[in-house]
């Protein structure tokens, strides 16, 4: 089923659709600030299960979630000061953190660490703060295929009968995608991907002087 929203004036009765399927452990494609999206409750195996399948994802690639709050990000990642910081100047935003998870986020959804951003896609933020819990984001294609900027983008590599429910925004603006830094890995944190924030936004912040830039840089291939 596609339902057509307006991402800044949501209902209500379609925020609680979407939350209602979500605690079903159904799967849903809902716009964000920089492509579609896949989600689906993120404590909820199966449902992880099920996105790793349509995505024809292996396994050994870990998924983010997208939270609401400091306060769900300490539920389920043990914070950093450094980290903080972050979050504090660019959430919400397109930044993702990765951070050493607690035993709350399931091994499936990755093993050792949590990664997750506040968005500020209010449509998104509203789902999340109703259901109370952070959902699975990841991009609403299967694995190799374009970013999603429409529902036609996202039709053409996964069929509509495959999730339950499916969030037309219309077209997207082609924003580039987050940024991501994980503070788990050796001379922590690393950018392992540059994308709106700029890795030297993100160093002036935490004050890590210039010649120590390439120390925390771990870029990976798109």
């Amino acid at each position: 089923m596609i339902i057509k929203v307006d991402i800044r004036k949501p209902k209500k009765e379609t925020i609680e659709k979407a939350v209602k399927i979500l605690k079903k452990g159904g799967i849903i494609v809902y716009p964000t600030e920089t492509a579609y999206g896949l989600g689906c409750d993120s404590f909820n195996v199966q449902a992880i299960k099920k996105i790793y399948e349509i995505k024809s994802r292996p396994l050994d690639q870990p998924l983010s979630v997208i939270v609401d709050s400091l306060k769900m990000i300490e539920r389920i990642a043990f914070m950093q000061e450094n980290a903080k910081l972050l979050i504090e100047k660019f959430h919400p935003g397109p930044l993702v953190i990765a951070l050493k998870k607690k035993s709350l986020v399931p091994d499936v959804l990755n093993k050792d660490r949590i990664a997750f951003r506040i968005s500020n896609n209010e449509f998104v933020q509203n789902i999340v703060r109703n259901l109370g819990k952070p959902i699975v984001s990841t991009s609403a294609n299967q694995t190799g295929f374009n970013s999603p900027y429409s529902i036609d983008d996202v039709l053409e590599s996964i069929a509509e009968k495959a999730v339950d429910l499916i969030f037309d925004a219309g077209s997207l603006e082609k924003n580039k995608p987050s940024t991501i830094i994980d503070f788990v890995m050796q001379s922590s944190p690393q950018i392992i991907r540059v994308g709106a924030i700029s890795a030297k936004e993100i160093f002036q912040t935490l004050k890590i002087k210039e010649e120590c830039w390439d120390q925390h840089l771990t870029l990976t291939k798109e």
